[in-house]
């Protein structure tokens, strides 16, 4: 599987390996990922003056592109709930493909 990742900045060593150790997990869910994109983004709250880290992951499966996105204090955290909410979509995608079968 080929994993992209895009930021406006240079990502630190540790974060690419957790990012390329998240997003290969999933294909213990389904291994027919073909490739991933990830997007690292730093947002800057206008109301409440908070920095938050957004991190945006696109999966491409045979027939169908997943998405999902989390915001959170940190990139690691952002990073562990937008590869959850992949899980999930996985998951239900196999489903769909079994209940076709």
């Amino acid at each position: 599987m080929r994993i992209d990742v895009q930021a406006p900045f240079s990502v630190s060593e540790p974060l690419q390996q957790l990012i390329e150790e998240k997003v290969t997990k999933l294909t213990v869910f389904f291994d027919r990922i073909q490739s991933a994109k990830v997007f690292l983004k730093d947002d800057v709250n206008r109301f409440n003056h908070k920095d938050t880290r957004k991190v945006e992951i696109e999966v491409n499966v045979p027939g169908a592109t997943l998405y999902a996105d989390e915001s959170a204090e940190t990139f690691e955290k952002a990073i562990a709930g937008a590869a959850d909410k992949l899980k999930r979509q996985i998951r239900e995608l196999k489903k769909q493909i079994n209940e076709i079968h």
